[in-house]
């Protein structure tokens, strides 16, 4: 029997939202910030160190809309892809603002069912050097390979970085570009090797020494070395291609072509120590992400020596295409491999989602969320490859496990509230309709419970209603119901089919006159009628019961009973053997027969 669902309202998360605000994770998010917007893109929370280096804080965001918090072409911008991410994709992209550039990474947050998207999440981070770097090292490279083109003769090599040594007169002869890279000018230069190797990096001279003797012996080189610029003293390095000039056999002269590549070497440092802070976030981030080729099911890459069942990563890759069998909850192994088929069609952007169960290497059943993307194509376009990004999520399903128990049951005793026991009684006259077979009430109200909880205190009352609770279950049979309404109030939901021997196998002894109902409450009247002992004490309670009948119809054919209904009527039997003398049962079939 399903029990259904309930999901927050849409304002309490939004409540959350503004709270998680105040977080420290939140204020102090390290190398950018972090935003979370409504569905009218309003802020609901904003920090991070980022915000400081374009003179924004946390106060002259949250509560505001992107239009209010930036300019018309910026926010421009953020509208459309704000507005993607709360339809439910996942975005990255580059924002210009105040002279920076901010990588923005925009995710939908759902209401906790997986599918509908309420808000959307941001992180910012400054890669203005990065991006600074990238286009440094775009522009050396385009460079270099221009020079490395006018260097295949070295005689034609561009005088903006060339140079000449005439081994016959001992002349070096510099280019007004190669001057200009050495900050220096003709007029102080006299034209001699002392004086051009003066320039180089004294940790470095040898090995141009070394180059240049290699040059003069008939053979090209290349080799890259330092030079202190004259003037500022500024290192530059320089990549170098050298050969000789033959004639009639002997080595006449030496020609060479200069590069200065100080940005690109500047711009690979930074990237390769971007680069270190991306595997970084990766390692420290508690997500497992990996990459798997689709062709084998092996997995090729993943961020962490163990991965979030404690296994390495050489016992995870071994696991290969068996892994499904070997570490899936059974129940989920089907909706994993369909995710997998259809990762092949996957679209660039395109993000597929699973909720699912693997097994820790302790045994136990972790929950996890899995979230994969095209990684790699082959030449015709299918996807090869997909990167993934897997989060333990065993603590948030218990929560809401946990949330949705405590939603639908009595939060002393445990048994079904007021809102369950109304919904197992719909499907109960559901199925009374369509089997042609009566199902019964029964209302349950302590007698003598009031002077229990005023004469021993609340506590003991308590242990009496749990105990209450306990002897009540011990009279029906499994798929019966039994709840608290609130208070001394116990209601239960009786059902006729296969009650040849009831609760813990009692055969019935009623008499075919009998309905199967009064013998139950009968029970009920017996179970509660032995005294309650507390502490030591025993305390003396009865029950009344009242039993209401729901009306049968042709088979088929729709009740007019409704659950309420149902529920008042017995509701008034049991005032009725109240009203009797207490400690006994009234039913809808006793007030028909007066």
């Amino acid at each position: 029997m399903k029990r259904k669902r309930k999901s927050r309202s849409k304002s309490s998360v939004y409540d959350d939202l503004r709270m998680a605000s105040s977080s420290p994770v939140i204020r102090g998010f390290p190398e950018g910030a972090i935003v979370v917007f409504d569905e009218e893109l309003r802020y609901l929370c904003a920090g991070g160190q980022g915000l400081a280096i374009v003179g924004l804080t946390p106060e002259m965001i949250e509560g505001r809309t992107i239009f209010e918090v930036f300019p018309p072409d910026v926010s421009r911008v953020l509208e459309d892809q704000y507005r993607r991410a709360l339809s439910g994709e996942e975005i990255q992209i580059d924002i210009h603002f105040r002279g920076r550039v901010f990588f923005h990474r925009l995710a939908p947050l759902d209401m906790g069912d997986g599918t509908t998207a309420i808000a959307g999440i941001g992180f910012a981070l400054d890669v203005t050097d990065v991006r600074s770097a990238e286009a440094s090292l775009r522009e050396s490279e385009r460079n270099l390979r221009s020079e490395q083109r006018r260097l295949q003769d070295a005689e034609l090599v561009g005088h903006s970085g060339s140079w000449e040594w005439d081994l016959t007169s001992d002349v070096i002869t510099w280019s007004d570009g190669l001057f200009a890279l050495h900050g220096l000018d003709r007029i102080n230069f006299d034209e001699g090797y002392v004086q051009a190797a003066s320039q180089v990096h004294p940790e470095d001279r040898g090995l141009v020494d070394a180059a240049m003797a290699a040059c003069r012996s008939g053979e090209s080189n290349q080799f890259r070395y330092r030079v202190a610029r004259a003037g500022d003293g500024e290192i530059r390095w320089f990549d170098s291609k050298a050969r000789a000039v033959v004639e009639d056999g002997i080595v006449v002269r030496l020609v060479g072509a200069v590069a200065d590549v100080t940005d690109r070497i500047v711009a690979e440092k930074r990237l390769v120590e971007a680069n270190k802070f991306m595997n970084a976030v990766l390692i420290a981030s508690p997500d497992y992400t990996f990459i798997t080729d689709l062709r084998t099911g092996t997995m090729v890459f993943s961020s962490r020596d163990s991965d979030l069942l404690s296994r390495n990563a050489e016992q995870s890759k071994k696991l290969g295409p068996y892994s499904i069998e070997q570490i899936v909850h059974p129940d989920d192994q089907e909706s994993l491999r369909q995710m997998n088929i259809e990762s092949a069609h996957l679209a660039d952007g395109e993000v597929l989602q699973l909720r699912y169960r693997l097994r820790h290497t302790d045994g136990q059943w972790h929950w996890m969320s899995r979230h994969v993307v095209a990684f790699r194509r082959d030449d015709a376009g299918n996807v090869i490859e997909v990167l993934g990004v897997l989060h333990d999520i065993t603590d948030v399903v218990k929560t809401e496990s946990q949330l949705l128990h405590d939603a639908l049951h009595d939060t002393l005793t445990g048994l079904a509230n007021r809102a369950l026991f109304l919904d197992h009684l719909e499907l109960a006259l559901t199925r009374s309709v369509r089997d042609g077979r009566e199902i019964a009430v029964l209302y349950c109200d302590l007698d003598g419970f009031k002077e229990v909880n005023d004469t021993a205190g609340h506590a003991v009352g308590d242990e009496v209603l749990i105990e209450t609770s306990k002897r009540l279950i011990g009279v029906i049979r499994d798929g019966d119901t039994v709840a608290r309404l609130g208070g001394d109030e116990f209601v239960l939901i009786v059902e006729p089919w296969n009650r040849s021997n009831d609760a813990k196998g009692v055969e019935r002894k009623s008499t075919p006159s009998q309905h199967f109902s009064v013998e139950i409450a009968e029970r009920i009247v017996q179970a509660l009628g032995d005294p309650f002992v507390v502490n030591g004490v025993n305390h003396i309670i009865s029950v009344s019961v009242g039993i209401a009948l729901g009306p049968t119809a042709p088979i088929g054919e729709q009740s007019s009973a409704t659950a309420i209904a149902l529920l008042e009527a017995a509701d008034a039997e049991m005032y009725e053997a109240k009203k009797g003398g207490r400690n006994q049962v009234h039913s809808t079939f006793d007030s028909a027969k007066k």
